[in-house]
Order: C-alpha cells, then sequence, then structure tokens
C-alpha cells in the first residue's frame, strides 16, 4: 500500500517546482480530450453507454447526502465505454473526489489517498499561485460562474481509466444533457496513470478541464482554439504554466502555426501558441476583459471584438494579434513582450540572409493568423521590397531592425497591389516580420539590395508610409512611443488631446524635413501632472492635414 504521507508529499512538493522538473512520461498529441471527444462523437465514435433500465437507475443517485463511501454510477464515452462504479473517497468545499472502484488501493488499484487529497486541496483550498485560494475560487473569480446541471454546488473529478493513451483529462458535456436525469453531473475526468506518474501535468490538467466546463456554461459553441487557449492559460492562472513542456516549444519552432485553426494532427503545437495568445491578452487588458469574453454568445475574434467594445477598448482583435505577434520576436526593446514568453523567441526561418542582393525569394504562411519571420544578417543599409502581387493572400509586415542606436520597429505599408516597400538604414541585422491575415493566400516574395538611402527610393518609401504610425505599447501604463511619417517638408503640430476634446499636451510644433520621426509621451499633461487612465486621442496636422490615433493609459 505504501507510506501515504511520503506520497502526499511528493505530491505537493511536485506543484512547487517548476514544469520541467516533473517532466510528463510522453510528449502527448492530444492530452486534453474535451474537444477532441467531441470531435470523435461528431464521427460516431466514443459514444456515451446506452440508458439502463430504469429500474438499474437507482443506483446512480441516491437521495441521501453524498459522502465518503457513496457509490455511483457514472456515464462515461472517453473511458470504457460503459457505466463505470465509482465511490467518493473525499468530500471538499466545492468539490467529491470520487475514484473508479478499481482502480482504489484497497481494491488492488493504485491510486491511493495522497493522491485524492492532492486533487481535493489543489480544488478546493490551495495551489501554487495562491496558498490560500484553489482552481476553484481562482478560476470563478477569473472566468464567471460554473455550470450547474444537478443542482449540487460541487463539482465531481473523476478519476478513472482513460483508455486513450495520450488523454490526460476531459470534461464532457454529453454528461450533462444524458438522457436518464439522475446521471445529469458537472464531471470534471481525470486519467488514473497520469495522476500517477506525471502528477504535474495531470494536476494542471484538472484546472485546464474546469475552465472548459466553465466555459461551456456560457458559451457551449465557443470555438476550439478560444476554448483550449484559456484552458491553457487556466493552467497558468493556478501556477502549472505550461503543463505539457512541449507546446509553447513546439509552436516557437513553427510560427507559421494558425492561431485560429486547432490542428489536431500537431495539437501540441496549437496548445502552446493559443496558451501563449490568451496569456498576452491578459496581460495587457487585464483579468475582466477575460471573464466578459467568455460570457460573450458570439465566437472567436468575433467575440472577442465585442468584449472588448464592451469595455470601451479602442483595441480589436487584429490590434491584439499585431502586438503579440511583434512581441514574439522583438520583446523587450519594443514593450511588446509578456511574461510567459520570458526570453524566449520564435524561431526565424531556416534560411537566414547573410548575402544580397536578394531577388524574389519565395516564401509562404501555410495558416491564417501565423508568421514567417526571416531575418538579415546583412550590416549597412538596405532596401527590401515586399511582394504578394500574385496571391489573394493578405499580410502585415514589419521590419525590427537592430543597430548600434537601440533596435527600430515600424509598420511596412501593403498598397493595394499587395506590395510595400521598406528603407533600412545603418543597420547591423534586421528581421522582417510577416503576418498572413486571410483566410486564402500563402505565398510572397522577398527582395532586398544593400541600398545608400536615395531621394527616390526614400520619398516611395514615405509616401507608402502611413502619416502616423501604429503607437507602442498601446495600452500603456507609463510612456508610449509615436512614429510619425513626413513625406514632404511640412509644418507638423502632434498632440494629446481627452475624449471631450482638451488638449492635454503638445509634442510637437515645427517645421520638418521630409523623414520618420518618434516621439515619447510620458503620460504626463501640460503642467506635469500624471494624466488618468482613459482613451485620448493623438492628433497630428502636416500642413492642413490632419491624422488620429487612440491611445489607452492604464495606471
Amino acid at each position: 500500500m505504501g507510506c501515504p504521507l511520503f506520497c502526499a508529499c511528493v505530491l505537493v512538493l511536485a506543484w512547487l517546482l517548476p514544469a520541467v522538473a516533473v517532466p510528463p512520461d510522453e510528449g502527448p498529441a492530444v492530452r486534453c480530450g474535451t474537444n477532441w471527444l467531441r470531435r470523435e462523437r461528431a464521427a460516431g465514435r466514443m459514444q456515451l453507454p446506452q440508458p439502463v433500465p430504469a429500474s438499474a437507475s437507482k443506483r446512480a443517485q441516491d437521495s441521501a447526502p453524498i459522502q465518503v463511501g457513496t457509490e455511483l454510477l457514472f456515464p462515461v464515452g472517453g473511458g470504457s465505454g460503459s457505466l463505470i462504479p465509482a465511490t467518493c473517497q473525499r468530500v471538499g468545499a466545492h468539490a467529491y473526489v470520487f475514484v473508479e472502484n478499481r482502480h482504489w488501493d484497497t481494491n488492488g488499484g493504485s491510486i491511493l489517498q495522497s493522491h485524492v487529497d492532492a486533487l481535493s486541496e489543489l480544488f478546493d483550498t490551495t495551489s501554487p499561485a495562491d496558498p490560500t485560494r484553489g482552481v476553484y475560487e481562482l478560476e470563478i473569480e477569473t472566468f464567471g460562474a460554473a455550470a450547474d446541471v444537478d443542482g449540487d454546488p460541487r463539482i465531481f473529478l473523476l478519476v478513472l481509466d482513460i483508455i486513450q493513451g495520450n488523454v490526460v483529462g476531459y470534461f464532457d458535456p454529453a454528461v450533462a444533457a444524458y438522457e436518464i436525469p439522475e446521471y445529469r453531473r458537472d464531471v470534471l475526468f481525470i486519467g488514473e496513470k497520469k495522476l500517477r506518474r506525471s502528477n504535474y501535468l495531470a494536476l494542471g490538467t484538472l484546472a485546464h478541464e474546469f475552465q472548459h466546463l466553465i466555459h461551456w456554461g456560457w458559451d457551449e459553441d465557443e470555438d476550439i482554439w478560444v476554448d483550449e487557449g484559456l484552458s491553457g492559460f487556466a493552467e497558468e492562472l493556478v501556477g502549472f504554466p505550461e503543463a505539457d513542456p512541449n507546446a509553447v516549444p513546439q509552436f516557437l519552432q513553427s510560427p507559421h502555426t494558425s492561431l485560429t485553426d486547432w490542428n489536431f494532427t500537431s495539437a501540441t503545437r496549437s496548445y502552446g501558441v493559443t496558451y501563449l495568445f490568451m496569456s498576452f491578452l491578459a496581460e495587457r487588458y487585464g483579468a475582466r476583459l477575460i471573464s466578459e469574453f467568455v460570457a460573450q454568445p458570439r465566437n472567436g475574434t468575433a467575440g472577442l471584438d465585442a468584449a472588448m467594445e464592451a469595455r470601451q477598448e479602442t483595441d480589436r482583435f487584429i490590434d491584439v494579434w499585431q502586438k503579440w505577434t511583434v512581441g514574439n520576436y522583438a520583446a523587450a526593446e519594443t514593450g511588446f513582450g509578456y511574461g510567459a514568453l520570458g526570453q524566449r523567441r520564435v524561431q526565424t526561418l531556416d534560411v537566414e540572409i547573410d548575402m544580397l542582393p536578394l531577388e524574389n525569394a519565395p516564401l509562404g504562411i501555410s495558416g491564417r493568423w501565423g508568421t514567417a519571420n526571416v531575418l538579415f544578417r546583412t550590416p549597412g543599409d538596405l532596401l527590401i521590397d515586399f511582394d504578394a502581387s500574385d496571391d489573394v493572400g493578405r499580410y502585415n509586415v514589419w521590419t525590427y531592425a537592430m543597430s548600434p542606436a537601440g533596435a527600430t520597429l515600424r509598420e511596412v505599408v501593403i498598397g493595394s497591389n499587395n506590395r510595400g516597400l521598406a528603407q533600412l538604414s545603418g543597420i547591423d541585422s534586421a528581421l522582417v516580420i510577416v503576418g498572413r491575415t486571410s483566410q486564402q493566400g500563402q505565398n510572397f516574395r522577398l527582395s532586398a539590395r544593400a541600398s545608400k538611402p536615395t531621394v527616390v527610393d526614400e520619398v516611395a518609401v514615405l509616401r507608402a508610409a502611413p502619416a502616423l504610425a501604429p503607437a507602442y505599447p498601446n495600452p500603456f501604463n507609463s510612456s508610449v512611443r509615436i512614429p510619425y511619417n513626413v513625406a514632404m517638408q511640412a509644418d507638423v503640430e502632434l498632440a494629446i488631446y481627452d475624449l471631450a476634446g482638451q488638449q492635454v499636451r503638445r509634442l510637437v510644433s515645427q517645421a520638418r524635413a521630409p523623414g520618420r520621426y518618434e516621439v515619447v509621451w510620458d503620460g504626463l499633461d501640460a503642467a506635469g501632472h500624471a494624466a488618468a487612465s482613459g482613451t485620448y486621442l493623438t492628433r497630428l496636422r502636416l500642413n492642413a492635414n490632419e491624422h488620429v490615433q487612440r491611445l489607452s493609459l492604464i495606471r
């Protein structure tokens, strides 16, 4: 039977260590069975067992309160495909922990009381992220109230044999609609082998699956990438970041992976990309946006746009995606970095350019909202030509240039002919970041040559560039950089206004020669006082032309 005290100590220590300290015993392609099970069921597989005769259903739900020792039957579609008997081994504040009878210690199984206690305490009372709160309280606060189909405020945690070897756990919404009402329960299923052999992974998966249950209660047909991404963020929220340590590295090696098109064949990197996006979203825009996102009846990118509009955010999905995409490589220097990424970066393409000229190099991005990153190790002056004129796709392109003066990020304007130019001067190296924003498309070409800035080149680039380029970071909490471009000699005035139209601070008021410029607003008004949190307008006047951009200040 072993020593329960020793086992309990091992389980508790496991969540206090980094994920790599207790690696999973294999790198699963599909470790969460929730959406995989839905897909299997739609294909006619993994159906719940047929309802038993009414006389047998008495065993399903006793009228007496559930306590340790209570035995119930559970319909299982992702396990043996039958009604399985399980016994309650612990009653906590927010959860019952049931164990499939044949896997319980005294029945010859390998699940000990220490395993049960670790699950219960993590869910109810303490977590690596907060020693005073467990999974239930942390996730309810962030994602919203949990569904309740059985009238019992507690969640059922069922430890059982999951016959699909890579699946660690799942939430099955079909149980909530089971034909016999007595079997309808709010249940999270955890695989007994993973709980024993890969406890960090299993405990993180408990947090992952609870988000699925909550999200289903608010929006039962949510897009998979949103549901899985927020479940990945739930792991971080309770202190199990990257419970599967393979997911993020696999995405960073394949940044072309689509953010929104979930791929069950290469699900590990789909977990990685969606988790990083949701972690960035929560860090930049706050947990309240996350709960409103979950509650939105609209799905996917439309749901995020609706949630941001409801919170009077100026950004939308595409703005978040652009900032996140840039931050995945150009993190600290641009202010777009975020905690989940740490010191890591997405990988550049296998071929790094170290010789010029480059003539019409054929490149591509296989998935929508995926990216390609091309590194030029060609010091000096560089003229880059992006050409997707033969492709139906739509793209966002940035250059991230490194020089002795520091790093500079600029967006390349793509014209109606699907082409764009970028002139870089005095660089050590430069990265071209290309993101695909359309469902169709895939192929583009890059050309580059060493080129001292000429009047023709510079005028072409400046005329293609927006007068008021995207400010960064935005939202911001201390200072924001505001780039702008002057295509021809002009009187320039750049000032910050509040939404009532009152000028807060004038930053530029002088004649400018053609060129690229950048000004920093430190969040102070004209009197030197800190401006309040809220939305502000950057207003740029070039002679008689006016350009406006919104800024979000978050104190």
